[in-house]
């Protein structure tokens, strides 16, 4: 069983055209929100401010195909910035702003970027020395906070060619996007218009979206889930979307009722965040449809105490940056959402196969390998990381998991995240699907640790609900009750704060970190 993609109301060659179809047949009506300023942009003005700012950007000597950095969190800015460079035919390379200066400078370099785009309010984002350089001023779409426009690489040493003459195509690179880094240094994902519009299609078919619908986007603009599931597919299928600055749990729930938001997408680490805060009384929320949970596996504990407080479907989704967002995603009501599912794969070819190569029938674990419209054509200037993943017209995830007799995905784990322990295989997903059980518990990273005798050991570290209390011993017991005796943890750890990409995703290469500063200083104030 699969979900199909049926037919969009209209085929667009480019990200740009579909902003100038949309801005013409629904000119007046709200697209973008922004419920700290309480301003908002109709289909029209949003397409205005796009094709103004590509306009401006090619005044300034941008050449169709540059790759320009954008520097921004959410808001109205963001969302004009990166669809304004891809209309007038040029790269988008949204980056953290939370990166340091360094990390900034590594990504500016490997990407060739020759503009950055940023703002009046994200200028201390900058490096040190771009922050030096005297910038284009280019009004944008919140008052008082104009773009500003740095050059890399000198002038144009080219003629230049207005986008108007050779508008954007399917084909045409789009965007560059770092993946997160969870196990090795980030490599640039190159996707085209096509890839983008795809998926975004996907998308609105997988949740049924239509034009009455309002989307929440809590999730960055920068990162893959963000972009397309929270801005690209509410554009295409005509609906609204309603973006803060950044997710606040206090006023989430507010937002949800005041806005008419009827649906939202965030990831496990979020709605797990919303549990362990009461939803404000008298709070209407009837017109919500459905949430949706991506980026990193929804522990099933999570999922079902948010059905029965919230009274809402939660939609798990599997997708990857590679495929231009969503894989698979699970269906709505009537249709059956399991629980611990990543669902059905919407638009895409989805196959398990094992170390050879070969396919593996339903229950068996496997690599998870994808192909499609969606799926990108290689990383940029990385020819070894394509021979690896791109293969006889297969991307290879690296993710882990098992197809049932339905059809539904069944994700164990990533490849390189999985723990040996004496030869003993340990998924961490299993580990913490036990652990997450604990109803003291709000999120959980698992790892996999250097140890003398059995090669890896197995830790976990913890944070708690507000005003919860669990001890070592309470936590291995359970995991006793629950587990094999080689998957209980060896060790424990309670911290604030786990660790996480920019999409809320555990960062578990940083979680071994954490673990030698733990027990680096635990040593040390031993001999002291």
């Amino acid at each position: 069983m699969t979900l199909k993609a049926q037919p969009t109301e209209h085929t667009f060659r480019s990200i740009r055209e579909m902003v100038e179809l949309r801005g013409g047949e629904r000119a007046v009506q709200r697209f973008i929100s922004s419920p700290e300023s309480g301003t908002s942009l109709s289909f029209g003005m949003y397409r205005t401010l796009v094709l103004d700012l590509a306009a401006a950007l090619e005044d300034r000597g941008m050449r169709p195909g540059a790759r320009v950095a954008v520097v921004l969190a959410n808001g109205q800015n963001a969302a004009v910035a990166i669809l304004g460079i891809m209309a007038a035919g040029a790269v988008a390379v949204p980056l953290n702003p939370r990166l340091t200066g360094e990390e900034m400078s590594r990504l500016l370099a490997h990407s060739g970027a020759g503009l950055v785009l940023s703002d009046h309010l994200h200028l201390d984002r900058l490096p040190a020395a771009m922050r030096r350089a005297d910038p284009h001023i280019i009004e944008g779409g919140e008052a008082g906070n104009p773009y500003h426009l740095f050059r890399l690489d000198g002038p144009s040493p080219t003629p230049h060619v207005a986008a108007g003459d050779r508008l954007p195509a399917g084909d045409d690179p789009a965007l560059i996007l770092y993946t997160s880094g969870t196990t090795g240094l980030p490599k640039g994902v190159v996707l085209t218009h096509g890839n983008l519009l795809s998926n975004a299609g996907y998308v609105v078919n997988a949740h049924r979206l239509t034009g009455s619908d309002t989307a929440l986007c809590v999730l960055p603009l920068f990162h893959i889930n963000g972009f397309v599931v929270t801005l690209l597919a509410p554009l295409l299928s005509g609906g609204g979307v309603v973006i803060p600055r950044r997710f606040n749990v206090e006023r989430f729930w507010h937002w949800i009722a005041d806005c008419g938001v009827t649906w939202f997408s965030a990831v496990p680490t979020i709605l797990s965040l919303l549990l362990s805060h009461p939803k404000p009384v008298g709070i209407d929320t009837s017109g919500l449809r459905f949430a949706r949970s991506a980026s990193a596996p929804l522990p099933v504990a999570v999922l079902t105490e948010f059905e029965r407080r919230f009274t809402i479907p939660v939609i798990e989704t599997y997708g990857i940056s590679e495929a231009g967002c969503q894989v698979c995603a699970n269906p709505l009501p009537p249709l059956p959402h399991k629980p611990g599912s990543a669902g059905l794969a919407v638009g895409n070819r989805l196959k398990v196969i094992d170390g050879q190569g070969n396919h593996l029938p339903e229950g068996r674990v496997g690599e998870v390998v994808i192909s499609g419209e969606n799926v990108f054509g290689g990383y940029l200037d990385n020819p070894a990381a394509d021979r690896e993943a791109l293969r006889e017209g297969w991307f290879h995830t690296g993710d882990l998991g098992y197809l049932d007799g339905d059809g539904y995905l069944f994700l164990t784990g990533r490849k390189k995240e999985l723990i040996n322990r004496a030869g003993e295989k340990i998924a961490p997903r299993e580990v913490e699907e036990v652990l997450h059980r604990l109803p003291e518990v709000e999120t959980v990273g698992v790892v996999g640790v250097p140890h003398h005798l059995f090669g890896e050991e197995v830790v976990a570290f913890i944070t708690l609900r507000r005003d919860q209390k669990l001890d070592t011993e309470t936590v291995r017991h359970f995991c006793r009750e629950h587990l094999a005796h080689f998957k209980v943890p060896s060790e424990v750890f309670f911290i604030e704060e786990l660790p996480k990409g920019p999409s809320g995703k555990v960062q578990r290469r940083r979680l071994r970190d954490v673990y030698h500063r733990i027990t680096t200083q635990s040593k040390e104030e031993q001999q002291s």
